[in-house]
């Protein structure tokens, strides 16, 4: 195969040096987070900027090459190489029990599965490799090109799909933020305002901390946990109880339902309620706090 020909290997080579180029250029672009991505598979931070340069430096002349068909064999294979590399420390990372990592590739910012990035990462493998048994395969019958066309629209209708089904949970997170801004907060509910927290394991009682009550089957509190980790990531303390794990706690705590949380400052009830949104319990914070300054 020779040239920008546009066969089926033809596609796969151009496709392979379009996401190299597209890596590399993700990285040059958003340094930091590309440095970020490679951290987060342990390497240490002194090393992980010079060796995310080093890698877009090396996607960029792999993907050069490929595209101008320059010592094809070789640097296919390289790239298919990289691909495999890229999926073992993946894989190997998966396995230490890291779930999500931040995504550096394309200049991206959003945490992903681990094995979702593994899966990528074979598939670089797998057009490098495309690539490089190019010359070796044979050309496809008409019969074979209808049956892949055939699967490439079926691709593209769950594909579709997908894009369906996410934009209908938009819709539903966009009216959940169109709900009441402020928690839920009743004085029969939860424990008193003002008075000593409940006994409740791991709760420190020193500094401002956050009691998260969740059940398994409350949709609304799965959806709000990555915001609640969240805030523990920014140094809040965070205490979740899970309904099935620990009945007692809920009937010590008085909880009505969840998700239902409670501020808690140096052992002391600051404030409570009922949430559906980050807002809300962003707004059970805000409460708790200015209670306590204006009380001191």
């Amino acid at each position: 195969m020779t040239g920008l020909d546009f066969t089926l290997l033809g596609a796969g080579r151009i496709a392979l040096a379009l996401v190299l180029l597209a890596a590399a250029a993700g990285k040059l672009r958003a340094p930091d987070r590309a440095a970020a991505g490679v951290a987060a598979v342990g390497v240490p931070a002194r090393a992980a900027r010079p060796l995310a340069f080093g890698l877009a430096g090396l996607e960029g002349l792999l993907g050069l090459l490929v595209l101008l068909g320059v010592a094809l064999p070789l640097t296919a294979g390289a790239a298919a190489a990289l691909g495999v590399v890229f999926a073992g420390v993946l894989l190997f990372t998966r396995a230490r029990g890291t779930r999500r990592l931040p995504c550096g590739c394309f200049g991206g910012a959003r945490e992903r599965p681990v094995s979702l990035l593994a899966l990528r990462a074979l598939g670089l493998a797998a057009l490098g490799v495309l690539v490089l048994a190019g010359d070796r395969l044979p050309e496809p019958s008409t019969e074979a090109l209808l049956a892949g066309a055939v699967a490439v629209l079926a691709v593209a209708v769950a594909a579709l799909s997908a894009l369906v089904l996410a934009l209908y949970r938009q819709v539903g997170l966009l009216a959940l933020r169109l709900a009441p801004q402020t928690a839920l907060e009743v004085d029969e509910e939860g424990p008193a305002l003002g008075a000593d927290a409940p006994p409740l394991p791991g709760l420190a009682r020193r500094g401002p901390e956050l009691v998260v009550f969740s059940s398994p089957g409350c949709r609304l509190c799965h959806g709000l946990l990555p915001s609640v980790r969240a805030l523990a990531r920014d140094g809040l303390a965070v205490r979740v109880a899970d309904e099935d794990a620990e009945p007692e706690t809920f009937k010590r705590w008085n909880v009505p339902g969840t998700p239902f949380v409670v501020h808690v400052v140096d052992g002391r009830v600051a404030a409570k309620g009922l949430v559906n949104t980050m807002e809300q319990l962003e707004s059970v914070i805000a409460t708790g706090t200015a209670r306590v300054e204006r009380a001191a």
